[in-house]
């Protein structure tokens, strides 16, 4: 094995040594090979099913990974070691969420440095950065190995081979994607004529590294891979089937993300009608948006405050018409429970939950939920006032902040069947939701705002607003109050974007980074971390120097 070849190679090494057992990696040798190569070359499809069952669907884990740096950078760390942790991080850095209130005994594994700014999460130095970085890296290393198996010709020919190609093929174009989002900048903001990533197209621990692509080719490599899996999930497959799999929403909604960010507008309103067209997902009722407290007082007496988890559409995915990639907490590749550390972005945003306990505790911020209208269903997500609750473990009630969220609220956690609630030890345990439909909506919103496509773009909105009304009138981008003196369709998305994906998968953060807009928390009423301040210029990261040093063909650009 070449020592120079990092981001197949010395990924494999480092894993395989500590972690090899436990992420079910088995290093490939000739006789395994060959015999994978026969079966997927015969016509046994009962075997090649078997083959893909052992190969091909644990690639789900990929877009939930976690135990990424296996001790390397101390320890389990929530918000280095798994996707969910890394994304809450990035919404701590943003303005739209408040960590806590700056009191002392705030858990900083919860994310306080990534709020305070202290985190160095940049340098191409740092344990924090080399963690994300081969976590994405090592995705890509399997989705390879994957591919080898699965070639492209033999796709056209074999469902079964088709359904595991469109596997790697997603794992490999997502993980590209969020090394773009990281570490390039903007494509629509001068990153185009930068550099992009090193492509890797095979499994080979021998082969030599690769230079750095540029950002127009590692963009169009994302793509090719998504229009294939996008083409051959439509043809093989039932399309839009199981919620834990690469169907055609999973290849639509990356395909659309992805042409989101390179500016092909007219191309992401397609992938985006692909999904909306498909008669799958509806919006999640008004009820079940959030623990729900409807805005009114909650009881006095702290014992009394009860939540249950499968009422609630983010924490219970059977309550959730939304959901295009998720899982249950019956999964194998779902973290969010009491016996793994806190890394879920569901867990660290519970006000009832452990972290709360330790006064972790996070909130919307004021500048954001006074522009959510009082007849949006959005703005019960987050209650306003203080309130008293009783922790596991303590006699007395604990005050829990105004402006916590309530979007992953739930007092008791659910059942390992995950339809039912059971006891308050486990308020941890739930399930989760990756991908969701709403996004869809404002992805095409922005596609026809960006191409100067105004009234569409409205239009497309309204459904949205329609959705979230909780009352006798119907909001829409023109009754919208605090969209009135919006002239732009574009600012109407930007708004309800932050206002629907508050706290998920890091999006205000990256929406930040390609919109151009600085994080500034100055006129905020409740942000303590008020010095903040990142200029859009500055959200992207340093290629880590292990790989630089191993890949001479590998530069900061």
């Amino acid at each position: 094995m070449k020592k120079k070849f990092v981001i197949l190679a010395s990924t494999a090494a480092l894993f395989s040594a500590s972690c090899a057992k436990q992420l079910e990696v088995t290093p490939p040798n000739s006789i395994y090979e060959e015999q994978i190569l026969d079966i997927m070359n015969g016509t046994d499809e009962s075997k090649k099913a078997l083959v893909l069952k052992a190969l091909a669907t644990p690639m789900v884990k990929y877009f939930n990974y976690w135990n990424i740096d296996c001790g390397s950078t101390g320890g389990l760390a929530p918000m280095t070691y798994c996707y969910q942790g890394i994304e809450q991080a990035r919404s701590l850095q943003g303005n739209d969420m408040v960590f806590a209130d700056g009191r002392d005994g705030v858990n900083e594994l919860a994310g306080l440095g990534y709020y305070e700014g202290t985190a160095d999460y940049k340098g191409n130095d740092t344990p924090i950065n080399g963690a994300h970085w081969f976590g994405y890296a090592y995705a890509i290393n399997q989705a390879n190995l994957l591919l080898g198996y699965m070639p492209q010709d033999k796709a056209k020919e074999s469902a079964t081979i088709a359904d595991g190609r469109v596997r790697g093929l997603c794992v490999r174009a997502y993980s590209y994607m969020c090394l773009m989002e990281e570490y390039c900048q903007p494509y629509l903001s001068g990153g185009k004529e930068k550099l992009g990533m090193s492509l890797y197209t095979k499994y080979d621990p021998g082969q030599s590294p690769v230079a750095r692509s540029s950002a127009q080719d590692t963009w169009n490599f994302i793509i090719t891979d998504l229009e294939e899996a996008a083409s051959l999930v439509s043809t093989f497959t039932t399309g839009y089937s199981e919620l834990e799999d690469f169907d055609a929403g999973v290849a639509n909604y990356l395909l659309a993300r992805a042409y989101i960010l390179t500016g092909q507008w007219e191309k992401a309103i397609t992938a985006c009608d692909a999904i909306i067209s498909s008669g799958k997902y509806s919006f999640i009722k008004n009820e079940n948006y959030g623990c729900n407290p409807t805005g009114e007082d909650l009881p006095s007496d702290p014992a009394k405050v009860v939540f249950l988890p499968e009422n609630n559409a983010f924490t219970s995915l059977v309550k959730n018409p939304e959901c295009i990639l998720g899982y249950t907490l019956n999964s194998s590749y779902n973290p969010n429970t009491q016996s793994a550390l806190a890394c879920a972005q569901t867990r660290l945003q519970n006000p009832f939950g452990s972290y709360s306990l330790g006064n972790s505790t996070v909130r919307i911020d004021d500048r954001l939920y006074d522009k959510i209208a009082d007849g949006d269903i959005r703005k019960n997500a987050f209650y306003p006032k203080d309130f008293m609750y009783i922790f596991t473990g303590k006699d007395a009630g604990q005050k829990v902040l105004s402006h916590s969220a309530m979007k992953y609220g739930a007092t008791v956690g659910l059942k390992q069947g995950g339809t039912d609630h059971s006891d308050k030890s486990l308020v941890d345990q739930n399930d989760f939701c990756k991908f969701r439909y709403s996004e869809v909506i404002l992805m095409k919103a922005e596609a026809q705002a960006q191409s100067g496509k105004d009234a569409a773009a409205k239009t497309t909105l309204n459904t949205l607003l329609a959705a979230r009304s909780n009352g006798s009138v119907v909001l829409t981008c023109d009754n919208y109050p605090s969209m009135a003196n919006m002239t732009k369709a574009l600012d109407m998305v930007k708004l309800q974007y932050r206002i629907e994906m508050w706290g998920e998968n890091g999006r205000e953060y990256f929406n930040n980074k390609r919109w151009n807009i600085n994080i500034d928390r100055s006129s905020s009423k409740i942000h303590w971390a008020t010095s903040l301040a990142t200029k859009w210029e500055d959200m992207t990261i340093l290629i880590p120097i292990k790989e630089i040093e191993n890949n001479p063909d590998c530069v900061q650009d």
